[in-house]
């Protein structure tokens, strides 16, 4: 083999290599969602129904079925008055206002469509004689808030999955980075020594979903 044919060779190969990572690539991008601009309800037939069943077939747990049809039947009735009992909207099972201004914020939001909260673990706590560093991580991209209190903490958030981001808590709020991540590391400055305080971490992942413990204490050394 000439060396012309040799670097022809080496050239097409390589090629081959590009086309097929692009297309593995390519592969994995999410198929981007068109908002939607009618309401749909049981009996509507057409492309935005099944953009719709598309969207919900992207979490099981919202459309287990994940039929995309075309056709508003049971099963995507089903699976919209679940989407809303997920979001806090009316259970009525179909696609009003509200519920398609839901679905097109989160569309537009790039983050999918997730209902689940961010695992809090690997918790650890560093406890000085003015300060305390709360550590812990989490199983995706989230925001940390810790809260601290010479009393309990009080919420009105149930510990667990909940979307009230924005909810009442009792306490001094720690300043933290406003970033998301999967790694906290919060310190708490500027407290007295020998003394108990409570404190409430909360993570928050892109979806707005939330995680929180409940009130828990611990006392800085003298």
């Amino acid at each position: 083999m000439t060396k012309k044919n040799t670097i022809a060779k080496i050239g097409f190969t390589s090629m081959g290599i590009l086309l097929a990572i692009i297309f593995i690539v390519g592969a994995q991008v999410p198929k981007a969602h068109a908002a939607l601009i009618n309401e749909l309800d049981f009996g509507s037939r057409g492309s935005e129904v099944t953009q719709l069943q598309e969207f919900l077939a992207t979490n099981p747990m919202i459309y287990p079925a994940g039929i995309v049809s075309g056709n508003f039947g049971p099963l995507t009735r089903s699976a919209v008055a679940q989407f809303q009992l997920a979001y806090d909207l009316p259970q009525v099972g179909r696609v009003g206002p509200m519920t398609r201004a839901k679905i097109n914020e989160i569309m537009s939001s790039g983050f999918g469509l997730d209902t689940s909260a961010p695992n809090m673990d690997n918790k650890s706590m560093q406890i000085g004689r003015n300060d305390a560093t709360i550590n812990w991580t989490t199983n995706e991209l989230a925001q940390g808030q810790v809260y601290y209190d010479l009393s309990p903490i009080r919420s009105d958030e149930a510990s667990g999955h909940t979307r009230q981001e924005t909810s009442y808590v009792s306490g001094t709020s720690v300043p933290n980075n406003a970033g998301v991540r999967t790694a906290q590391s919060v310190v708490i400055s500027g407290l007295q020594p020998n003394t108990p305080y409570y404190y409430f971490t909360r993570a928050i992942d892109n979806s707005k979903n939330v995680n929180v413990t409940l009130s828990k204490m611990f006392r800085t050394n003298q």
